[in-house]
C-alpha cells in the first residue's frame, strides 16, 4: 500500500513539472533594496551573494556621504551557470562579466561559481568594480582622468566579509600583483597620458595595477603627494586649461613615479567598516516564474545591443518559447520588444495588445504600443493617431512611474510634433536621464536638449563622463566632437573666450 502511494505521489510530481507555470524553478532570485540578482539553478549562496552587494554599496554610500535618495530600478545582476555562456553572450571569449544597461535597467551578467586560483578574477571582483563605475558615473559624473576612472575601480574591486559582519576594503588585487611585480608598474607619465585603449594584455595588467596602487597611494598616503593629486583632480573637474601634470607634483612626474615604487616596497593599509555601522534592507529569495525563468537567456540576447541580422533569430526564440506560456504577460510583452526591435510593427502591436489584456499593469506592453502608434502618427500626421500615441504613452508612465522609457517617449512626442517643446516634454527626458544616467542615449537626448534650449554650457559638461571615458569608442569621439561644438557655442553666446563651468560634483 506505501509502494503504491510513493509511486502514485511520484507520479503526480512528474505531472507537475511537465506543465508549464508549475515546473520546478531553474532560475532563482534574490530581491533587495538596490539590486535583483538572478541565478540560474537554486544557488544556497544566493542571500549571501546579495547581502554582500547591499554591504557594499551601504560602503561606498558611507564612505562618500551619499544621502541622496534612490530613484529608478535596482541594478539587475544575472548569474550565468558558466563561464561559457558569459562570453557566447558577450562575444568575447576572453571576458569572464560585464556589465552595461539597456534602455530601462542597468544590469551585470557574470558566471555563478567561486575564483579558480589567487590570482584570478572572481565574480564577485569583476561585479564590484563594475558596480563602482556605476555609482562614480551616477554620483560623481565628471572629467576624471583615465588611470582615476580605472584606479577607483579596481580600488574597491577587492573586498572581504570576515564572519564577524564587517566590510573590508583597500586590499590588493591579487589578480593585477603579478603584472605589477614581474612586470614593474606601468610608466606613470604613460599613465597620465593614455587610456586603455590598444593595450596589450601584459600592459592592460601593468596599467589598471598600476591605476590602483596610484588610488591607493591618493587614498592612505598622508604627505603633500596627496594634496598634490587631489588638486590635480580638482583642476581636472573644474576643466582648469592648460596645465600639464607635471606642474601638480614636486619632482614633475618622475619625482611621483620613484615616490610610488617606494610605497609599493612597504606593507599597504587597509581599512574596516564595522557590522554595526551598516543597515542592509530585508533580502527575499524568490523562484523566478516559470515563464520569465524559461526566457532569462533569450531577454539578454535581446536587451545587449543585438545587430540587427541577429534580431529574426531572437524573435524566433522568444516566439517558439513564449508559445509554451500563453498566459503570460511577461512573455508576451517580451515578444512585442523583440518584434518591434525587429520591424514587425504589426506582431509587435499585437502582442503587445496581448500582453495588456493579460495586465493592464504592464508598463513594458504599453511602452511596444506607444512605440508603434508614435511611428505610425508620425507616418499619417492624423490628429487621432497623434492623440492615441499620446494616450499609450501617458498610460505606460502610469503603469510605472519610475520606467524611464514613456518618459522619453513624451519627450520624443513632441519633438516629433513639432512645435515649442513644453517644459513638461523637457522634465519628463530629464526624469528619465537621472533615473538611468548610465546609459548615453538618454545622456546624448539631454544634451541635445539643453543645447536646444540654448545652455550650451551644461549640455558640454553633460558630454564630460563620455568625453573622458578611459574606453576608446565611437561613442567618446562623438562625444568629444559635440562638446567642441558646444564649447564653442557658448563661447559665442556669452561674447567671450569659453570657460568651462565647475561641477558641482567633488572628486572621490
Amino acid at each position: 500500500m506505501m509502494r503504491a502511494t510513493a509511486k502514485a505521489i511520484l507520479a503526480m510530481m512528474l505531472t507537475w513539472t511537465a506543465l508549464p507555470g508549475t515546473a520546478q524553478a531553474a532560475w532563482w532570485q534574490a530581491k533587495s533594496r538596490h539590486f535583483t540578482v538572478y541565478s540560474e539553478g537554486n544557488d544556497e549562496k544566493l542571500r549571501g551573494f546579495a547581502e554582500r552587494l547591499e554591504k557594499f554599496d551601504f560602503l561606498l554610500r558611507r564612505l562618500y556621504n551619499v544621502t541622496d535618495p534612490e530613484q529608478g530600478s535596482p541594478v539587475l545582476v544575472y548569474l550565468l551557470s558558466n563561464d561559457r555562456k558569459v562570453q557566447k553572450l558577450a562575444g568575447n571569449p576572453n571576458i569572464g562579466g560585464f556589465y552595461t544597461t539597456s534602455d530601462r535597467t542597468a544590469f551585470a551578467v557574470l558566471a555563478r561559481g567561486d575564483k579558480t586560483g589567487k590570482f584570478d578574477f572572481g565574480a564577485e571582483e569583476i561585479l564590484f568594480h563594475e558596480y563602482t563605475h556605476h555609482f562614480m558615473l551616477h554620483h560623481f559624473p565628471a572629467a576624471y582622468p583615465a588611470w582615476y576612472v580605472e584606479g577607483f575601480a579596481e580600488f574597491f574591486s577587492v573586498v572581504k566579509f570576515p564572519k564577524s559582519g564587517a566590510i573590508e576594503f583597500g586590499h590588493v588585487p591579487m589578480a593585477r600583483l603579478p603584472g605589477l611585480v614581474l612586470g614593474q608598474p606601468y610608466p606613470v607619465k604613460y599613465l597620465f597620458a593614455r587610456d586603455t585603449g590598444d593595450l596589450s594584455r601584459r600592459d592592460g595588467d601593468r596599467y589598471y595595477g598600476t591605476a590602483w596602487l596610484l588610488t591607493h597611494f591618493y587614498q592612505y598616503n598622508k604627505t603633500e603627494r596627496r594634496k598634490e593629486i587631489a588638486s590635480y583632480l580638482e583642476d581636472l573637474v573644474r576643466g582648469v586649461p592648460d596645465r600639464s601634470p607635471d606642474s601638480y607634483f614636486e619632482g614633475g612626474l618622475d619625482g611621483l613615479e620613484k615616490d610610488l615604487k617606494a610605497y609599493m616596497r612597504h606593507r599597504l593599509s587597509a581599512s574596516s567598516l564595522k557590522s554595526n555601522e551598516m543597515k542592509i534592507g530585508e533580502i527575499v529569495v524568490s523562484p523566478v516564474d516559470a515563464a520569465q525563468g524559461a526566457l532569462v537567456e533569450d531577454e539578454l540576447r535581446l536587451i545587449y545591443h543585438p545587430k540587427a541580422d541577429e534580431l529574426p533569430a531572437i524573435v524566433t526564440a522568444i516566439r517558439v518559447t513564449a508559445s509554451k506560456f500563453p498566459d503570460s504577460a511577461y512573455a508576451a510583452a517580451l515578444l512585442a520588444e523583440a518584434e518591434w526591435a525587429a520591424e514587425q510593427k504589426d506582431a509587435a502591436l499585437a502582442d503587445a495588445d496581448r500582453a495588456i489584456a493579460l495586465d493592464a499593469t504592464l508598463s513594458r506592453a504599453h511602452a511596444v504600443r506607444a512605440q508603434v502608434l508614435l511611428e505610425r502618427a508620425h507616418d499619417s500626421d492624423k490628429a487621432e493617431d497623434w492623440k492615441a500615441a499620446l494616450t499609450a504613452i501617458v498610460r505606460a508612465n502610469r503603469a510605472d512611474t519610475e520606467d524611464p522609457v514613456p518618459l522619453a517617449l513624451f519627450y520624443r512626442y513632441h519633438a516629433m510634433r513639432g512645435g515649442k517643446m513644453p517644459d513638461l516634454g523637457y522634465d519628463g527626458l530629464y526624469k528619465a536621464f537621472t533615473l538611468l544616467p548610465q546609459s548615453s542615449g538618454y545622456r546624448f537626448n539631454f544634451v541635445h536638449a539643453m543645447a536646444a534650449r540654448g545652455d550650451y554650457a551644461t549640455a558640454s559638461l553633460l558630454l564630460d563622463p563620455i568625453a573622458y571615458s578611459p574606453h576608446a569608442s565611437d561613442m567618446r569621439e562623438a562625444a568629444i566632437r559635440l562638446k567642441a561644438e558646444l564649447d564653442a557655442q557658448a563661447a559665442e553666446k556669452s561674447g567671450e573666450k569659453a570657460k568651462k563651468p565647475g561641477n558641482p560634483a567633488p572628486a572621490p
